[in-house]
Formats: C-alpha cells, sequence, structure tokens
C-alpha cells in the first residue's frame, strides 16, 4: 500500500469542507484533481471513502475510521516540519564534540560562548578527551565530530583540515627570555627542562638534542599532563613547550609564551566526522565560530 501525503490532505480537506471543489480551493488545486487523488486513495484503501450524491458527498464507513488517523498522521508530518525547521534555525537541536583536554580549557569557551549567546537553545556535549580517542569516539557516534591531530582512525571516518598549531617556548614570565620576540633551541640548552607525552614529543627531542642541550634526558623533570608542566614552569621549576593555543593560560600561571625557531615546529589539526554523514546545522555554526 503506498498512501500519500497529498491524499491524505485531500481527503481531510473533502470531510472538512463536504465537498470536492471546496476542497480544491482550500488546497488551491483543481476539482479534477481532487477527484482523481481520492479516488488514488480509494484504490489503495480497496473502499470507497465517500458516499457521492450529486455534489454533495459525505464520508462511508470507512471513510469516518480513517479520519482520525489521518488528522494524527498530518499532523505528525507538522510536528516535524516544525521541528526540523528548528533545528535548521538552530532554535532548537545538540551540539556533541570531542577536543583534547587543554584545547576544550582554552580555544574551545570563548568561541562556546560567542555560539550559546546567539543560540541559547542548543544543548551542548563536550568530550574533552585524550589525542588519541578523539577519531574513536566519532567512529562509535559517541559525537557528532571532533577536533584534533593527525591519529590513526578507521574507514568510517574522514577528517578536514581545521588549523596549523605551532609549538612554542614556554617559560615563567620572570625568566631572562621572557620578552624575546622568539628563541631559537639552541638558546635553550641550559635550562631545565620539563617534558610531557605530547604528539609534539619526537619532533621536540630532536629539535632539543641536535642543537647542543647540555642536560640528559633522564634529568628532566617528566609529568603526564600538560596543565602540571605548565604550572611548574610558571613557578621556575624548568622551562617547556606548548601548543600556541594553550596562551590562552599565560596569565593565571604566570608564563610566557615565545615562539620557537631554528626549526619551527607545527601540526595540522583537523576536524574528523563520520564519512557519509553531514555535520548537522549546530555544528557547522559552531565550526564556523571557531575558525
Amino acid at each position: 500500500m503506498h498512501i500519500s501525503l497529498r491524499q491524505l490532505r485531500a481527503f481531510i480537506a473533502a470531510v472538512e469542507t463536504g465537498g470536492f471543489t471546496r476542497a480544491a480551493h482550500r488546497l488551491h488545486l483543481t476539482q479534477s484533481a481532487v477527484s482523481m487523488v481520492i479516488r488514488q486513495l480509494e484504490s489503495e484503501v480497496g473502499l470507497p471513502l465517500f458516499n457521492r450524491e450529486g455534489k454533495r458527498i459525505t464520508p462511508t464507513e470507512m471513510g469516518l475510521q480513517l479520519v482520525p488517523i489521518a488528522k494524527r498522521m498530518l499532523d505528525d508530518l507538522d510536528r516535524i516540519a516544525i521541528s526540523a525547521s528548528d533545528v535548521r534555525q538552530l532554535q532548537r537541536g545538540s551540539l556533541r564534540f570531542s577536543a583534547p583536554d587543554l584545547l576544550a580549557c582554552t580555544l574551545i569557551p570563548p568561541a562556546l560562548a560567542a555560539f550559546s549567546a546567539r543560540h541559547p537553545q542548543v544543548s551542548v556535549q563536550i568530550v574533552d578527551t585524550a589525542l588519541g580517542d578523539i577519531p574513536a569516539a566519532v567512529s562509535r557516534g559517541v559525537v557528532e565530530f571532533g577536533i584534533g591531530p593527525d591519529r590513526p582512525s578507521d574507514p568510517g571516518v574522514e577528517r578536514t583540515f581545521f588549523r596549523k598549531v605551532a609549538i612554542q617556548f614556554v617559560c615563567s614570565s620572570t625568566h631572562s627570555a621572557a620578552r624575546k620576540r622568539s628563541i631559537r633551541w639552541s638558546d635553550t640548552r641550559d635550562d631545565p627542562w620539563i617534558c610531557y607525552p605530547s604528539t609534539f614529543e619526537q619532533d621536540i627531542r630532536d629539535a632539543m638534542w641536535q642543537n647542543g642541550r647540555a642536560q640528559r634526558m633522564e634529568d628532566a623533570t617528566v609529568v603526564e599532563h600538560l596543565p602540571t608542566a605548565l604550572a611548574l614552569a610558571g613557578h621556575g621549576l624548568g622551562v617547556t613547550t606548548a601548543p600556541d593555543y594553550a596562551r590562552a593560560l599565560r596569565r593565571d600561571l604566570r608564563l610566557s609564551f615565545i615562539p620557537l625557531v631554528e626549526p619551527s615546529i607545527e601540526r595540522t589539526f583537523y576536524v574528523y566526522h563520520r564519512k557519509g554523514h553531514l555535520l548537522s546545522p549546530a555544528a557547522r555554526a559552531f565550526l564556523d565560530e571557531l575558525m
């Protein structure tokens, strides 16, 4: 059985107006078009839906039984249309995404504040997680999209360019290099170093030890998380490196961020999303804000 919404609308209009001509006026159709649509509906149902008495029509018993069902279906369709319109216009909906924990507490909040001020009815869920977990969260459908550096992902996940992220030298605001506009890796060779696991880790190690670092790697202070390294650096317990978006923490932690040169190191960050799945209006609007 293939009953169309056009047929149901014509049927309800005919019931409520009591005639095909008046139904045609309501629907902005010709009388013959309405009659044809009603006949198609009766053919699908397999029973007559109207008693035809000249120009006057009345529903048959089957027609009377169909009326509440058809009205409910049309009401449901209207609710779907209203809901879709609300989502398109960001009057409702949800924003679900994943980001590295430090990026989530530095780069994300200002953009999210601006987005939420414009679209307060959109609910937000942020999965702030480790770098390697981002593509997997997208693949499992835990989030709609994720932001992070190059990481392995399954074939159902694709990525698009987000931004270049540069590595910077980080020291206490009282450090002798704190006011420099840039710094060479070779200029940092005598500073006590604070290390942490990082997507930049191998490049950092290469840059440090290829430029004559005096300190042995075993003698560096090792921590598990970048915020800890930054806090230690802020108290003058050593120097470290961090992606440029961590600069948002410099005032609170009393830090200076200085671009590193010779060599400069940067990574590309991507937006990960499920292949073949269009991003929702909320996701597109937030990414526009973030860019």
